[in-house]
């Protein structure tokens, strides 16, 4: 037994808290004190909570069974060990306390041996569930890996010891669809299988640990020079031509990234170390040739960047602050009229002024936020286009941007069915832009499909940049294909150039598709494009984005 537990008797009968004071006493107990009735144990328990209480049932006022209750409700007073004790020892009260959590029920006069044998009991009780609670804070239940708090907690003692370090973080890309093949102990099986592979295999890993559901973090002290380091990490992983295992690294298809921290430089968090290793790792393609790469330090400050960004834009739909420009769409063979428009969303910062899209969608594109801004922007370009109503040319359309998330989610298409009016469909383009790669072409082109059916026009925007590329044209309905800026830089002086944007421009007319080219901004690019055929352009040349009422002043 420990002396050094604390003990609190709550009791109404000053000879019953003696005789315990005194047994206890004997027992070696340093640390006893006392209450006469039930409301001032609580406040004795909630002062300095013990480890053990002696809660006699039978108390005027708030008896035995109400304080138990209580206690067992109140998340200061729950974990508190109680045992009950009372001169009416009855079967039926004994359970009704049993049930309400009291470790056991003693019966007065609680007899010296008894009362031994009842607080050792519940003493090592106490250190098991001490244990246990250490042990689950410490590692992993699934895979019995140290975990996140564990590695951090010896990256620090490392740190604060003045030695160099390095925190690989492994992402295992295939881990979801591992539990899903089999179950949840499978895939933590393998798991435990790699960790066992990169300790026996690289004497120098101070603790490989299980940080997130998918990845393992490694500390690896006293770091070799970095490209030394990387090739390292390749060879545990089996990602080079004489790697010992292989099969673990294709089996989880395993991606990896080095946050280095050299004893010399400026102090930094264990855990801001590990954030980033962790979300360069996340961020690495498997399928790439480069798997294991160094952390970029920089990443910290772009990721609070874009947390900030997050943020603001947030706040500022809520207030208004989003405003939508036009920039006018010309026929090449007419440039006084324009034949369209593309709606352009602009962020009136309270700071920083008129933002482009390019400034802070790129913060906020992998979020739900993003469908939130589409589906703002296509309901403004709607009430606008709504507005113009019979003023527009019979042959205007109003080109508006959306994500193919964004179609995904069924709110545009919502929005579309009930705000868009019959007659105006006509005038409406909708323009997938994508920086990122299509994951559901079926759906997407089945969404696409659906607004070519209501009259709604359908352009691929950007084409030949990214992910906005053949086989988009191929698999996703569409009627317009808007060919890049980039393609037009230099037409009028460069030959491959010009003969690269002759034949797509050839390739769309193959398709029956119409043609608009983005980004013209020269007399010299116009003249190619008007040799060259091309029907629409859209750029500074022949009109900037301009706020709703200036465009239309200039529309008619």
């Amino acid at each position: 037994m420990s002396p050094d537990a604390r003990i609190l008797i709550v009791d109404d009968d000053e000879n019953s808290r003696f005789m315990l004071r005194k047994r206890l006493k004997q027992l070696g107990f340093q640390h006893v004190s006392e209450a006469r009735d039930g409301e001032i144990g609580l406040a004795e328990a909630l002062r300095q909570p013990p480890d053990i209480m002696l809660l006699d049932v039978m108390m005027p006022g708030s008896d035995g069974v109400s304080v138990l209750r209580a206690m067992r409700a109140d998340d200061q007073l729950r974990d508190i060990s109680v045992l009950m004790i009372s001169a009416h020892d009855t079967l039926e009260m004994a359970a009704q306390c049993i049930e309400l959590g009291a470790e056991d029920y003693l019966a007065k006069p609680v007899l010296m041996p008894l009362l031994r044998a009842r607080i050792s009991a519940v003493l090592e009780r106490r250190r098991l569930r001490a244990v246990e609670h250490t042990f689950l804070s410490h590692f992993d239940a699934q895979t019995q890996l140290p975990n996140r708090a564990a590695l951090l907690e010896r990256t620090e003692r490392i740190m604060a010891a003045g030695r160099s370090l390095a925190l690989v973080a492994v992402a295992c890309n295939n881990h979801a669809n591992i539990a899903l093949g089999t179950d949840e102990l499978q895939a933590a099986a393998l798991l435990r299988r790699l960790a066992a592979h990169v300790q026996a295999k690289w004497e120098q890993v101070d603790t490989v640990a299980r940080v997130a559901e998918n990845m393992l973090g490694w500390l690896v002290p006293d770091v070799l020079p970095d490209q030394q380091l990387i090739l390292e990490v390749q060879a545990v992983l089996g990602m080079s031509p004489h790697a010992p295992s292989p099969s673990l690294s294709s089996v989880h298809a395993l991606t990896a990234s080095i946050a280095v921290w050299p004893a010399e430089t400026a102090p930094v968090e264990a855990a801001e170390l590990l954030r980033l290793a962790m979300n360069e790792a996340a961020r690495t393609d498997p399928l790439s040739d480069e798997r294991v790469i160094l952390a970029d330090p920089a990443l910290r400050t772009r990721t609070r960047t874009a947390l900030t960004i997050h943020q603001q834009l947030e706040e500022g739909l809520e207030r208004g602050e989003l405003e939508l420009y036009f920039q006018p769409i010309f026929a090449v063979q007419n440039e006084q009229s324009p034949v369209g428009a593309e709606a352009l969303l602009r962020w009136n910062h309270p700071q920083q002024g008129v933002l482009v899209p390019g400034q802070f969608l790129e913060a906020i594109e992998h979020t739900p936020l993003m469908c939130r801004v589409d589906a703002w922007v296509m309901e403004h370009a709607i009430a606008s286009l709504q507005a113009w109503g019979e003023n527009l040319p019979p042959s205007f359309r109003l080109h508006v941007n959306v994500t193919a998330r964004s179609l995904a989610s069924g709110r545009l298409m919502d929005i579309l069915t009930s705000n868009l009016q019959e007659s105006v469909r006509k005038h409406l383009a909708i323009e997938l832009t994508e920086r990122l790669y299509v994951t559901d072409m079926l759906s997407c082109g089945a969404a696409l499909q659906s607004l070519r059916t209501l009259g709604i026009h359908v352009a691929l925007d950007d084409f030949g940049t990214g992910f906005s590329s053949l086989s988009h044209v191929s698999l996703l309905p569409c009627d317009t294909m808007k060919i890049d800026r980039s393609f037009v830089s230099g037409i009028d002086v460069d030959v491959q150039t010009r003969r690269l944007l002759e034949s797509m421009i050839g390739m769309a007319r193959s398709l029956g598709l119409t043609v608009i080219v983005e980004g013209v901004e020269q007399d010299g690019q116009l003249a190619v494009l008007r040799e060259l055929g091309c029907s629409f352009v859209q750029g500074y040349l022949l009109g900037q984005p301009r706020p709703e009422m200036d465009f239309l002043r200039h529309l008619h």
